[in-house]
């Protein structure tokens, strides 16, 4: 909870100095009390005595005083709603340098096992898409809220073949982009994550892709993974590393944001980063008038309470 005035919270500062001094009021009542003698008779003047129900208007009275303080100040609640709608497709390199374990098992493993993390991190609102690519892109899983069906997707995944990165790119924004009007400010916010080990050598070039995205207005955002330079050796022949470079060109033309993960943990920390940041928004809730009103109810429930039992406004 936030507040838009919150120098108005000072004023609850009085409530001790009141409490202090109804304290001191019904010490001094009972010393007066004392003072009356005959204790017989005032039994009989007094025969039924209010007890603990005296302090009830007051403690109301201060309770509806100190709401009316808070909704001064104007409290402004900060809640994490899931979005109306949303669509995610993920796009995982599957070609042969993904069966290397510089990542450990594998990339391959590491990369299906993180994209389960990111499908757990998305409200079931949202939609998810799987598309793979070796030297050409395949829709393996379309835009669905099957959860299921998407992880049972991820496990037909294998590595083989070159790496064709525009060609799943280009994939990946055909199913976002299917049924969509030209006005991007009344559609449902859509995301394309792209993981990859190496730089593309087949297939459309990626800034073309990435030039396609960012007029369809859909953010990539770029995830390397595996060795950043020198590549790897796989049954005896080595394999490019990460290009960064490339990445980082992709998810800077779109909007989106590059990450490079050398380790399955990382993976695992930035799809699950990707899940809460997209698909979740934060709302403001003004409680403002509903505190108000509850302060003037309670204030008002005191007053009528003490009326009707003592005759007097606490």
């Amino acid at each position: 909870m936030t507040f838009r005035a919150p120098l108005f919270l000072l004023a609850l500062a009085l409530l001790p100095l009141l409490v202090a001094f109804y304290i001191f009021m019904q010490a001094r009542r009972r010393a007066y009390v004392v003072r009356f003698t005959n204790l017989d008779l005032l039994s009989k003047v007094v025969p039924r005595r209010p007890g603990v129900r005296r302090h009830l208007p007051t403690t109301l009275f201060l309770l509806g005083l100190a709401g009316l303080m808070v909704a001064a100040a104007q409290p402004v609640l900060n809640l994490e709603v899931a979005r109306s709608r949303s669509d995610v497709v993920l796009v995982i390199d599957v070609s042969g340098s993904m069966a290397a374990t510089d990542v450990q098992p594998s990339r391959m493993a590491a990369a299906r096992s993180a994209a389960r993390t990111l499908i757990d991190q998305l409200p079931p609102s949202a939609r998810v898409g799987l598309v793979s690519f070796d030297e050409r892109a395949s829709l393996i899983s379309p835009l669905t809220t099957d959860r299921g069906a998407v992880e049972n997707a991820l496990n037909t995944l294998r590595p083989n073949g070159n790496t064709a990165i525009g060609d799943g790119l280009e994939l990946a924004l055909q199913q976002v982009t299917v049924g969509r009007t030209a006005s991007a400010a009344r559609q449902a916010p859509a995301l394309i994550v792209l993981l990859t080990d190496g730089s593309s050598n087949s297939g459309m070039d990626p800034q073309a892709a990435a030039a396609d995205a960012k007029a369809a207005g859909i953010p990539v955002d770029t995830i390397g993974i595996g060795q950043r330079s020198g590549g790897s050796v796989i049954g005896g022949r080595r394999v490019d590393g990460v290009d960064e470079q490339a990445l980082q060109a992709i998810a800077g033309a779109t909007g989106g944001r590059y990450f490079y993960a050398e380790a399955a943990g990382q993976l695992n920390q930035i799809y699950q980063s990707l899940g809460s940041e997209f698909a979740w928004q934060f709302e403001q809730v003004d409680i403002m008038i509903p505190l108000l009103a509850l302060g003037v109810l309670i204030l008002i429930a005191g007053g009528l309470l003490s009326l009707r039992w003592f005759r007097l406004l606490p």
